[in-house]
């Protein structure tokens, strides 16, 4: 399958609220360069379009969501400002989407480009602050069903995101233990800690950079970089208050 045409199929459903069938359901040789390929023809057009990119975003870097979309690697997608939603700004406005989910997210601000392979202790140099963040997953595949290249060229099913107010960096080997709560209506629904994510958050930020290096690209300093969820995503249904607290990043409610 062409990529123009898969990019163009995504597109479609997009604006329509419509969904696919897995491209792979009929072409069972993609693979993940194709998927990125697709990516970029959705970034390129979005831009064309006069969004800006203001991030990227890492998934599938907990084993809970690995499980649970039954991919087993992290895949790496891109963020715009029409994507992002500014907290305090009333109810997030549900019929954006189609088949939204949210999920509870650790948020890096860059303070350097991003272009090369870093390690862990040039991960933590180049976070400005970090932040408690919500992600918005709407994914243009019916159930949420999907392989490998599917995902990566639905953009890794982003929607939207939401990011609490920065803190500064001290001790990155705290970000492992922190304990992070997903309220929904009150109830704690899904817990974790930061260790979910690749056992330590800022690996997002080293696979990111690596990712970066092959694909011969820059992401600029000052730019959100959500580590991926920590738990499994829940419906975003209207009506309903969401709530992540995650300790000394401190807490974020939104509601749909």
């Amino acid at each position: 399958m062409k990529p123009a045409a898969a990019e163009a199929a995504l597109r479609a459903a997009r604006e329509s609220q419509g969904h696919l069938a897995p491209f792979t359901d009929t072409h069972p040789h993609l693979d993940e360069a194709w998927g990125y390929t697709v990516q970029g023809l959705d970034r390129a057009h979005r831009l064309a379009s006069g969004e800006r990119v203001v991030g990227a975003k890492l998934g599938l870097t907990s084993t809970a969501k690995q499980t649970r979309m039954n991919v087993a690697q992290p895949v790496v997608g891109f963020l715009t400002d029409a994507m992002q939603v500014h907290p305090g700004r009333g109810a997030l406005d549900h019929r954006r989407w189609a088949r939204p989910r949210i999920e509870p997210e650790i948020a890096f601000i860059t303070a350097t480009d991003l272009a090369e392979p870093l390690d862990l202790d040039r991960a933590h140099a180049a976070v400005e602050s970090v932040a408690v963040a919500a992600e918005v997953i709407d994914s243009r595949f019916a159930d949420f069903r999907f392989r490998l290249p599917d995902v990566l060229a639905d953009n890794t099913s982003a929607a939207g995101f939401v990011v609490g107010p920065p803190r500064h960096l001290d001790d990155p080997d705290a970000l492992v233990g922190l304990d992070c709560h997903l309220e929904v209506d009150d109830r704690i629904v899904q817990r974790a800690t930061g260790a979910a994510i690749l056992g330590h958050p800022l690996r997002a930020l080293v696979r990111l950079s690596e990712h970066m290096a092959r694909q011969g690209a820059i992401l600029p300093a000052g730019s959100v970089v959500l580590a991926g969820a920590l738990t499994d995503a829940v419906p975003l249904t209207p009506g309903s208050r969401y709530t992540i607290r995650m300790g000394p990043l401190g807490e974020l409610s939104l509601d749909a």
